[in-house]
Parts: C-alpha cells; structure tokens; sequence
C-alpha cells in the first residue's frame, strides 16, 4: 500500500522546504507499558533515516519526540525501558500521531494523561494511528466506531470479544480511515512509514529509508556484481585494489585507508593505479556504480530513486547527472530502450 510516485523536483523541492521553513515531518509517540520494541525501533528508524542525507542522522526532515510527564519511562515488553522527550505539548504540535499498545494485561495501566492526549489530538484534526494493541487504545476510547480496523490475528479474538461488530482488514500490514489508522505491529509499520514518509517528503527520502534499512525490494532481481577480468594488470597490489573496489562500490573504502590496506603511500598508489588502470581510482569507482545502475535500470522494476541508493550514488538527481554526462541518456530512456528490446 503505497502513495503515487512524486518526481525527483517536487522531492528536492519539499525537502528544500522542510529545512528551511522548519516544516519537517514531525510525529509525536505515545508509548503503553510493556510495549514492543520492534515496532518503536521501526518507526524511530525510519524517521531517522528520512531525517537527513547520508548517516548523519540530525532531524533536519523528520524529527520525533516520545510524550509524557517529565522523567517518565516506559518498559518495553523486552525490559528496555525508553524515557519521555517531551511533556504533553500541544498535539497540534505533530503532523501524526503514533500510539503503540502493549501487552493486553497492562493495557489499564498507562498513565491517565495518555488517554486524554489522544482524544484532543483526534479533536484537533492531528492523524492518529494505533500500533498493535494500540488499536485496542483507539477503539475504547470510540474512534474505530464504524472504521474497518488492521488487527494482528493473534489479537483478533480479544478484540472481538471487547468491541464487537467490528469489520476486519485481511491480509494487510495497515489501514487508514477518517483520519485513524490502525498497524499490525511488529515489521508491519515498516511499509505505513514508507508511505507516509513518500506523502510528506517524496520518494527520494523513502526510498533511502528502503536502502538504509535494507528492506526486502519486491521490485525484480537484485544485481550482484561480475567479477572484472584483472587478468592483463601484471601488479597484485592494483588486482588486489580493484577487487576491493568491485566488492564495495556502493561504499568503497577512503583512498588512504586503501592505500595502506596495500602498504603504499597514497601518492605511490594513486601513480601506480593510473598507469595500470588508465583513470583514477574515482573515476573507476563510478563507473563501477554506473554499470550496476544500468543493469537494474534494464532488469528491475525498482525505481529511479531507489537503484542510485541501492548502487552507492547520493540521489536520483546524482545518477541522472551521471548518465546524461558518461551515457549521452537518461535513466528513463535506459529503461525504455531494453523494454522494448524485450519485444
């Protein structure tokens, strides 16, 4: 379940936007005693990922906080406890708000302001959704009246039996209706932050989510790297390189680190592997990366966005660039070009 593509210029353009007017993904998490870590972590995660480029992890797109009384902690089902980052702010504050249950037994046993939280952020039009027994949450407090809800079929029969006359969503991770949205929980609240991080800050910021967090890809084969014939370079030093680099493309190792991996100075290796190679190590680098891309572009369904994650480049801009300039063609016309030689 996921929200329509949004082309690399509205991307850059929200997120432009996020920096620098503050307007960056904001969730707000209310979290029961004895709640599971996994899909805390899955959420938190994600947003920290979507948050900023490369592994910076600073929230300049996406930033959360934790909500309740100052010092408060709440204990996982795992025994981690997580402490509150901010009192009971404005709801109005958040763009969703995320309420992840805990063990059906303590579920009476939250603290009351939690309860009062969710009503006045219902009220004042703030997205809720309810994680794993979060939905248990939600329908006590009357927002599932009338709403189909998403409920792990471990919990099913609980659930009926406290809230009867409930319509049940089969077999899907999420759903969202009138403003409440109800998760399975567990890996489930992966693909509801793929899609509400696409809605907010576009499809570039997805899918590094999708990349960092190595999310399973239903997109086609994953390409994986031939080994280059190295046969002609007579130094085992520069063969030995160039399998580094094969073998870590997507985040090949600093120059001087190779270098000494070798035991060459920087500068020896560099002259060494021009004259054996014909480039610099850069520039074979991105080749290397290139020739990866277009083989997904040619043999996958993934998208433009996600390939340049997955092969090492910084965004879809940045291997579009790369094409137009090595290529003479875009990724699109890459694409096209092998569908149709498909017949």
């Amino acid at each position: 379940m996921e929200s329509g593509a949004t082309d690399q210029a509205t991307t850059n353009n929200r997120a432009a936007g996020a920096t620098q007017s503050g307007d960056a993904l904001s969730i707000g998490i209310l979290l029961w005693p004895s709640f599971p870590l996994m899909s805390f972590a899955g959420l938190v995660e994600s947003l920290r990922h979507a948050g900023d480029h490369g592994d910076n992890s600073s929230p300049r797109y996406a930033r959360w906080d934790v909500i309740g009384s100052a010092l408060a902690t709440a204990r996982s089902s795992c025994g981690v406890p997580v402490s509150a980052t901010a009192d009971y702010v404005s709801p109005r504050n958040f763009d969703h708000l995320f309420v992840i249950g805990g063990l059906l037994r303590d579920l009476d046993t939250a603290p009351k302001p939690h309860s009062a939280y969710i009503t006045a952020a219902y009220r004042a039009g703030v997205p809720v959704c309810g994680v794993c027994t979060g939905s248990f949450v939600l329908a006590g407090l009357g927002l599932l009246d009338g709403k189909p809800v998403c409920i792990h079929p471990y919990h099913r029969e609980d659930f009926e039996a406290a809230y009867p006359g409930h319509r049940f969503v089969p077999n899907r991770d999420f759903h969202r209706a009138g403003g409440v949205s109800t998760a399975l929980g567990g890996v489930s609240i992966l693909p509801l932050m793929r899609q509400l991080i696409t809605h907010h800050l576009g499809p570039d910021r997805a899918a590094k989510v999708e990349h960092q967090m190595t999310l399973p890809s239903s997109d086609g084969p994953v390409y994986t790297a031939t080994q280059t014939d190295h046969s002609s370079i007579d130094d085992p030093r520069i063969q030995r390189a160039l399998v580094i680099l094969d073998a870590q493309s997507g985040q090949p190792p600093e120059i001087a680190t190779l270098a000494r991996m070798l035991g060459l100075s920087e500068r020896h290796f560099l002259r060494l592997f021009r004259m054996h190679v014909g480039c610099p190590p850069k520039d074979y680098i991105i080749d290397t990366k290139l020739r990866a891309a277009v083989w997904m572009l040619r043999n996958t369904r993934a998208s433009i966005t996600s390939i340049a994650y997955s092969t090492g480049f910084s965004s879809g801009a940045n291997l579009a660039d790369l094409c137009r300039r090595k290529l003479a063609s875009t990724p699109g016309d890459i694409r096209r070009r092998a569908q149709v030689g498909r017949g």
